[in-house]
């Protein structure tokens, strides 16, 4: 029987950590390796990993050098031929680890298989769902797909023996910085609709509290594509619209976190942009941080009424 290595990177989590540990262990396929690796938590974590009595569970609580860091350690003491990580404040929906093998066992050129994932609150409560698509690594780049959504994403050891482990350099993009090199190693990535994870928004997740911090590793995969000899001049021509995309991105969701000192020089970016609605937004947006005003939402709703604009899309 195939085994599955799930790993879950953690530090000070220990409100969350239970139903994710829950999550896994509570699994309908058998052969499942799963490995904690905690930064030395002080929150009660420990507590947590030690009442565990399950042998499939192996744990270290021990400072490390941040979550890539955490999750190498994994993937080296890690011995099964399905891989996977879900971070401790994530959980695994029933049947995701067996659906996954069973995807793997009927498509043996696949190595890798992501799909759709619901987000929910601190709570627990359904919030919607984030869906993705085939992956296309240009538009990807240019914001006109939509995530590889990390919780739910499984792949095959012998990915990670081609491309190796995660760029310990990046504390915030490793798992997309991670897809990009797989795509670029000429690996295969599947995408099947459906969720097998949920992903949980709550206010000490690194995404809604240190938003600005992916903007500089976002920066890292562009130059990381244009100095790949794999990446061709097609896709290497469309930096300029790679780094327009990430200006607005980012540059939106600081304005978002009131992050405006952040915001400010991105929004001015993204208000060259060749793309009316982005330009005059970002300008609006860019505004409202010098005035306090609140016109963006009407402006944005005026657009959406007028030429169909999806008021939180990303291709703006």
């Amino acid at each position: 029987m195939t085994r599955v290595s799930i790993l879950t990177p953690s530090y000070n989590q220990a409100q969350f950590l239970p139903a994710t540990i829950d999550s896994v262990l509570s699994q309908d396929y058998p052969e499942i390796e799963y490995l904690i690796v905690d930064g030395g938590s002080s929150d009660g974590s420990r507590a947590v990993l030690e009442a565990i009595r399950d042998p499939r569970v192996r744990w270290v609580s021990e400072k490390d050098k941040g979550q890539a860091n955490a999750l190498n350690k994994g993937l080296q003491a890690a011995t099964g031929d399905i891989l996977t990580f879900i971070n401790s404040d994530d959980r695994l929906l029933p049947g995701a680890v067996r659906f996954a093998v069973e995807h793997f066992a009927a498509h043996p050129e696949t190595d890798l298989l992501h799909g759709d994932c619901e987000a929910i609150d601190t709570d627990g409560r359904h919030l919607h769902v984030l869906t993705s698509a085939p992956l296309d690594l240009a538009a990807w780049l240019t914001g006109r797909h939509p995530n590889v959504h990390q919780p739910g994403t499984f792949w095959r050891r012998r990915l990670t023996d081609r491309i190796g482990l995660f760029d310990e350099g990046m504390h915030y993009s490793f798992d997309g910085d991670y897809w990009v090199r797989a795509v670029l190693a000429g690996l295969r990535l599947d995408y099947v609709p459906g969720e097998r994870a949920q992903y949980r928004f709550h206010e000490t997740s690194k995404t809604v509290s240190q938003t600005d911090r992916f903007y500089d590793d976002w920066l890292r995969i562009v130059d990381k594509v244009f100095s790949d000899p794999a990446a061709g001049e097609a896709l290497r021509s469309i930096r300029p619209e790679m780094e327009s995309f990430a200006a607005w991105h980012y540059g939106k969701l600081m304005w978002r976190c009131r992050q405006y000192d952040r915001a400010r020089p991105l929004l001015r970016q993204a208000g060259r942009s060749p793309r009316v609605v982005r330009r005059l937004l970002s300008r609006v947006m860019l505004l409202e941080t010098y005035t306090g005003t609140r016109l963006t939402m009407t402006v944005a709703n005026l657009f959406r009424r007028l030429g169909g604009y999806d008021v939180g899309g990303l291709h703006w």
